[in-house]
């Protein structure tokens, strides 16, 4: 193989990778079933004065 090939298939695949994992993590982040998780993680940082609905 040579150094050209290697590039090429470096640069085709690896683009084909990046956009299958954006993909995935699009997917995972506006799944549904996870609001509650990220809500919770979203809050968690917060100190328990500064909390919504904690009045």
């Amino acid at each position: 193989m040579s150094y050209d090939m290697l590039v090429y298939l470096a640069k085709t695949f690896g683009l084909f990778w990046m956009m299958g994992f954006f993909v995935i993590v699009v997917i995972r982040a506006y799944n549904p079933k996870r609001r509650a998780a990220q809500d919770h993680a979203a809050r968690s940082i917060l100190p328990p004065d500064d909390r919504e609905g904690d009045a």
